[in-house]
């Protein structure tokens, strides 16, 4: 496999491989990786939830966005002692936000347009304007205070995208592991299937090897009974295996083929991959990396570090209310909206106020629940943490006996497959010469038979194994040169 392969955030939705008929897919372990990458179906679901993250991270974000606001009221009353209603609108518009600390601002221009029955000095209608221009702030000092009452959502939403960016990643591991496994499998079957074949093809020799003795007289009729029941049972191990490898291709298939109405019809066919080398695993080390780099681990402490960050907002929350209010600015007073307007922003009087808000519900038994559930949560993956730490100490410690044991398998294996090719053929010289049996013959082409399977089957259970220790201390994608690229917006790096 080529060095250094990326494969982005979002992978090529390519559309389905058209083949002509008759012809066969065929690819070796780098490519029906690389396939996999591209076309599972469970990736590319898994990285829309990675992109819907960053969407809540943005949404997040943008509460602390500047706003345009604007009002108008109009209201008319009638009164049975004047002819004239009294009337009263008013208009405002303004820019403000939320700051990341809780504070509320707004930059704002209010006007207030009342007519009244009477004047009291001069006994006609009364109608003023008031008009104010200036700044208005209210500061939290409990609830809702500072970074952790109101930017909380904010850091919630980045650990959300960290903990479902580590999750996709975990998912590719999981895919790739699965596709060296599903490759080996097939690569098994296929190899059963034609030590089946070999081995009935034997049975069928021999058996009509001793038709003629039987007709020459050199060989008891015993003898052929013998083979033909054995060269019945053969044919039987060799449909057993064909179906074996039908299952196995579709195993394949699901991983690497994303077309519904043509996966059943293609012809998929594989190189034999390269026979693993030794690798020698180190617990200690490998424990090390995987707490380093293992995705579940690491989306496990995000999530973690959501719990937190909640508890201490619910806890905040759980504070009564104590806003200070505060506006500074200026006020103009007269009898129309441009004149009011005009004072206001020319030579109208300086205007302030400052003011409290202050609240406690009684019982504070919602914001208490709430916060002892947060509390509760936090707990909860407190554990989960220890607990996959604990599961990700012993997996790595049975991966790595598995490995050795499927290493020290394939040397015996090998052993036995030499041994009893030799047998055989010594074996057959005897049947040869008349100094042995038909039954001695066929017991020892089952002999062979069973050690070439187990010879292939040690080295397939080995590279599995091989694939499954890499992912188990946090390092499948390294080993088979994947890198993967995260959408980083700016703000996930603060």
């Amino acid at each position: 496999m080529s060095k250094n392969r990326l494969y982005p955030v979002l992978f090529l939705a390519l559309g389905p491989v058209t083949l002509s008929i008759g012809e066969a897919l065929r690819l070796d372990l780098p490519s029906a990786i690389e396939r996999a990458l591209e076309r599972n179906f469970a990736v590319r679901i898994e990285r829309i939830e990675a992109r819907v993250a960053l969407q809540e991270l943005r949404a997040a974000e943008g509460a602390f966005d500047p706003e345009l606001r604007s009002s108008y009221t109009y209201e008319r009353q009638s009164s049975v002692f004047s002819t004239v209603d009294d009337e009263d609108a008013s208009m405002h518009i303004g820019l403000g936000s939320t700051l990341p600390w809780g504070t509320e601002w707004e930059v704002g221009l209010e006007a207030s347009d009342r007519t009244s029955p009477f004047d009291l000095q001069t006994g006609s209608a009364l109608d003023s304007v008031t008009s104010f221009a200036g700044v208005t702030v209210t500061q939290p000092l409990l609830r809702n205070a500072g970074r952790v009452g109101s930017y909380t959502g904010v850091r919630v939403a980045r650990e959300a995208v960290r903990s479902d960016w580590e999750l996709f990643r975990s998912r590719v591991m999981d895919l790739v592991t699965d596709t060296v496994t599903a490759y080996h499998n097939l690569y098994f079957a296929r190899e059963n299937l034609r030590i089946a074949r070999e081995n009935r093809d034997l049975a069928l020799k021999l058996l009509e090897d001793n038709r003629k003795r039987v007709e020459t007289g050199a060989m008891a009729p015993l003898d052929l009974l013998q083979a033909e029941s054995e060269a019945a049972l053969r044919e039987d191990n060799v449909i057993r295996a064909r179906s074996f490898l039908d299952q196995a291709r579709n195993v394949l298939k699901e991983l690497v083929w994303d077309d519904p109405r043509s996966v059943l019809s293609v012809e998929l066919e594989i190189e034999p991959p390269a026979e693993p080398g030794w690798f020698n695993p180190d617990p200690a080390r490998d424990l090390a990396i995987a707490l380093r780099e293992r995705p579940e681990l690491l989306a496990s402490q995000a999530g973690l570090q959501i719990r937190r960050f909640e508890a201490s907002r619910l806890e905040r929350n759980a504070l009564p209310r104590l806003d200070l209010v505060g506006s500074i600015g200026r006020l103009g007073v007269d009898r129309s909206l441009r004149d009011s307007l005009d004072r206001t922003l020319d030579d109208g009087e300086n205007a302030y106020s400052i003011g409290a808000v202050f609240s406690l519900p009684f019982p504070n038994r919602t914001r208490s629940a709430l916060r002892a559930q947060a509390y509760l949560r936090r707990n909860q993956a407190e554990l989960g943490l220890q607990e996959l730490e604990l599961a990700i100490r012993l997996e790595i410690d049975d991966a790595a006996t598995r490995l050795k044991a499927d290493w020290s398998r394939i040397q015996a294996a090998r052993t036995a497959r030499e041994l009893a090719g030799r047998s055989l053929a010594a074996e057959e010289k005897k049947l040869q010469a008349g100094t042995s049996s038909t039954f001695v013959v066929l017991r020892l082409q089952g002999d062979l038979a069973v050690a070439e399977i187990r010879e292939i089957n040690a080295l397939t259970d080995y590279a599995i194994s091989l694939s499954r220790y890499h992912r188990a201390r946090g390092r499948i994608l390294e080993e088979f040169d994947i890198r993967l690229q995260m959408d980083r917006p700016a703000s996930l790096e603060k």
